[in-house]
This record gives C-alpha cells, sequence and structure tokens, in this order.
C-alpha cells in the first residue's frame, strides 16, 4: 500500500487553495504512454479521489452547508459565497487529468478483447459515475462525452448535466454486468484496490446505492425518481457499516488524510459551523465529541455563516474523520438508509420510518457508537421530510450530499452568510475552460454561483 501513496503528494495542492494541483501524468509524452498495469492505475485513481473529494470540492461544499465556517484568509471569502475561477482550479484539474482520465485508461486495458479483464472495468465505471457525478453536482454542465483524448481533442464540448446523469445510470449499469462475469483474466486484489479488496459484491452494492443516490437527485424534475431510488435500494444496496466504500488514508506525511492535512497547514482558517454545532447539541449527539474538539473555553461552539469573529472561541474538526489516516467516504450504509428513507416517505411512510432508524443507528455504529436510547428519542410521532435529511445532514458530515440535498429540498433550513441574501448553489468554473476552452465555455461565461444545476427546481 505504502507504494500507491507515492501519488500522495498531490494532496498538497488539492488540499491549500493556494498552491498549484501537481499532476503526475505532467511529464508523461500522450503520443507515447507509459504501459501502467491495471493493478497500479487502480489504486492510484482511488487515491487521487479521495484527494479530489476530501480536498477543495468537499471544503467548500461544507463551507456553504454551514458544517464549518471560513473565518480567516481565503476562507474567510469563501463563507460568503466569494468563490472564484481560480480557486477551482485544481480541484478541476484533479478530476480530469489524473482521476477520470485513470479511470478511462483503465477501462480500455481492461475492454481488451484478448485479455478481457470486466472486474477492473466495473470498479473503474463505478468510480466513473462517482466522480463525474459529484462534479455534475457541484458545477452543472461540463465537459464528459468529448473530454479525456488528449492530443485528439484538447478542447472538448460540454454536456448538459441532465445527459451525464443518464450516462451515469448506463455506466453503474454496465458496472454490475462486468463485476458479475463469471471469469475476468486480471482481477482486482487486496493490493490493488484499497476500497474493497477485490469483493465483486461489494462494489455491486456501492453501485446499487449510487443509482439510488442519483435517482433521488432527480425526485424534483422526475415523478419516478423515488420509484427508482427504491428499486435500486431493494435490488441490493448497501447493507451493513462493512460494505461503506471508504478510501484509507495512512499515518505517514506521504499518506495523510486531506482534511487532516488542511488543518495542519492551514490552522484557524477554517473551523466549525454554528448551526451544525448547535443541531448537535440540541439533541445530546453522542457523535459530537468525535466530529468536533472543544473549543478553548473547554466546551462546544461554532462560528456564524458571516461571522468570522466567530472563529476565536469556535471548535475545530473532530478525530472521527478528520485524523491523519481518517478514510474519505464515498457511499455508507447510513446513505443507503437515508435514501429509503425519503424515496419511501410519501407512499410507505411505515418503511420510511424503519429506515430512518435503521440510518441513524447505521451512522453511530461506524463510528463506534452503540447507543438504543438515542436513536429511540429520535424517533417522532409523524415523520417528515426535513427530519429526514436533518438527520441525514448529521450523519454525512464531510460528504457532498448534505450541500446536494439542501439544494434540493430545502432542508435543513439554513439560513444565508450574514451580510448576504442568498447561499451559494453552484461552483464557479475554473479559469483554466475560460483561457483555453474558450469556444465551447462561451455559453457558460456568466454563470455565477447563484445559478443553479439542472435538478435544483
Amino acid at each position: 500500500m505504502k507504494n500507491i501513496f507515492r501519488i500522495m503528494a498531490v494532496s498538497l495542492a488539492l488540499t491549500v487553495g493556494s498552491c498549484n494541483f501537481i499532476d503526475p501524468e505532467l511529464n508523461v509524452d500522450p503520443n507515447n504512454p507509459l504501459d501502467v498495469s491495471l493493478d497500479l492505475l487502480l489504486p492510484q485513481a482511488q487515491v487521487t479521489m479521495g484527494y479530489v473529494l476530501g480536498g477543495d470540492l468537499g471544503r467548500y461544499a461544507s463551507v456553504w452547508s454551514q458544517h464549518h465556517a471560513g473565518v480567516n484568509r481565503q476562507h474567510q471569502a469563501y463563507d460568503i459565497y466569494i468563490l472564484t475561477e481560480t480557486d477551482v482550479n485544481n480541484a478541476w484539474a484533479g478530476i480530469y487529468e489524473s482521476a477520470l482520465q485513470d479511470l478511462k485508461v483503465i477501462i480500455e486495458k481492461a475492454s481488451d478483447t484478448e485479455q478481457p479483464a470486466p472486474y477492473f472495468r466495473g470498479v473503474a465505471r463505478i468510480l466513473t459515475a462517482v466522480m463525474i457525478g459529484s462534479t455534475v453536482d457541484l458545477f452543472n454542465d461540463v465537459p464528459f462525452s468529448d473530454a479525456l483524448k488528449g492530443a485528439e481533442q484538447l478542447k472538448p464540448a460540454y454536456d448538459s448535466g441532465a445527459g451525464i446523469y443518464d450516462q451515469i445510470q448506463s455506466l453503474l449499469r454496465d458496472a454490475v454486468v462486468d463485476l458479475q462475469q463469471p471469469t475476468s483474466t486480471f482481477s482486482p486484489d487486496a493490493s490493488s484496490d484499497l476500497i474493497f479488496g477485490g469483493d465483486n459484491a461489494a462494489w455491486i452494492a456501492m453501485a446499487r446505492t449510487l443509482q439510488a443516490r442519483y435517482h433521488l437527485h432527480l425526485s424534483e424534475i422526475d415523478a419516478s425518481a423515488y420509484a427508482n431510488a427504491l428499486g435500486d435500494i431493494d435490488a441490493g444496496a448497501i447493507a451493513d457499516n462493512a460494505g461503506n466504500a471508504l478510501v484509507p488514508f495512512g499515518t505517514a506525511v506521504t499518506e495523510q488524510n486531506p482534511w487532516f492535512q488542511f488543518a495542519d497547514q492551514r490552522t484557524g482558517d477554517v473551523v466549525m459551523g454554528k448551526f451544525f454545532i448547535d443541531l448537535m447539541l440540541g439533541i445530546n449527539d453522542p457523535r459530537l465529541p468525535l466530529f468536533a474538539s472543544k473549543n478553548p473555553l473547554d466546551g462546544y461552539s461554532g462560528a456564524a455563516a458571516g461571522v468570522a469573529a466567530d472563529g476565536v472561541n469556535a471548535s475545530s474538526f473532530g478525530a472521527a474523520l478528520v485524523s491523519d489516516n481518517s478514510p474519505v467516504p464515498l457511499a455508507t450504509y447510513a446513505e443507503a438508509k437515508f435514501i429509503e428513507a425519503e424515496a419511501a416517505l410519501p407512499t410507505d411512510p411505515g418503511r420510511a420510518l424503519a429506515a430512518f432508524s435503521a440510518a441513524i443507528t447505521a451512522s453511530l455504529g461506524q463510528f463506534g457508537i452503540d447507543d438504543p436510547a438515542f436513536v429511540a428519542a429520535q424517533i417522532p410521532d409523524t415523520l417528515t421530510l426535513e427530519i429526514i435529511l436533518t438527520h441525514k445532514y448529521i450523519a454525512l458530515y464531510t460528504s457532498l450530499e448534505p450541500y446536494t440535498d439542501f439544494r434540493r429540498k430545502g432542508f435543513p433550513a439554513l439560513q444565508p452568510a450574514a451580510g448576504t441574501t442568498a447561499i451559494a448553489t453552484r461552483f464557479p468554473y475554473p479559469q483554466d475552460e475560460r483561457l483555453y476552452n474558450g469556444d465551447n465555455f462561451q455559453p457558460y461565461q456568466s454563470v455565477t454561483v447563484f445559478d443553479k444545476v439542472f435538478w435544483d427546481k
């Protein structure tokens, strides 16, 4: 595993906004690419995804969802929705020049008719779905079908976000077929698959969970979204915490979790958010000491959005998700049960309530907590969407999903940062797209962070 983490130096760029992204492939001639084996490409792609989703993208989203507050330097501006085209350049490079590029190569190599490797291809298709799905959820229309072609196409056209969502479902369906094949010339194992160690059943369950996620995201524009999501859950989504899809990290300097690296290098720039801390205090949540550290006054507090002065006595990150070796989650059992709860609520409230209870229990268990009394205290007489999404907001801390849920449904009831009138609803496009893909970018030049992605109605 340590050999795989040789690429983790890129994290310094992905987690610190003032640095430039260092693409480990920049010195590779695209006309004479290195013939890297599948067993090296896959873990490299997995680690890169952990850095991308746990780096700038996850941090910006967590500030706008008010899990965190930016109180110093660049993050003080992000806290009031001043996020510029240069702030997302590094993450965009990580998405396209590393993660998606590596995954595309895996899919192509695994499709060799003489030495087919459908298990590698299935895993790469699932990870591609996660990566491009997260990109659409933050940027809306982006290059995809025309991208990742090297010198053949240096200025890729943009796909619509809706069109990419269709492709995501196709990727996931095809991935399941791949992983159900009877044989594979090459197969992921514990050394090449850092997430599931080559467990095809676990990957299939992750694919079903992602199918449900991306169907659920369409709930405001597709009347069949909830039924489709329930069908995905019933087909075999993640069924316990052992099936959680987690990108692992290590304790060595070159192996550390991107949140940890940011906290270590930018101490005091980002602290816990007041809304999040107050919410957990209000229900005496046993996860609070894991999600946040105590403040200088030996208690727990957060900074209000847009009030940088609050940062002086605010709590910082906790150990559960922001230790040096904390994993970055891609999909979890708790998420699957929250999806089920929301999707079942309109038609089967009994199923929704059972799934809701299981979701809270799953989240506690994910962090080693067994507290039936706390779970029982959260069960309402009448379950509502607001209650479901408020608890999902807590459970999926550091994930992109709470920011997506707020934009979809308006829950939990966040208020704009002080001195502003609206919460940002998308990320800006990167400067490099404007400079180097200008013709295709032209229709998007007036986009602001207050425009909406296609499913946000």
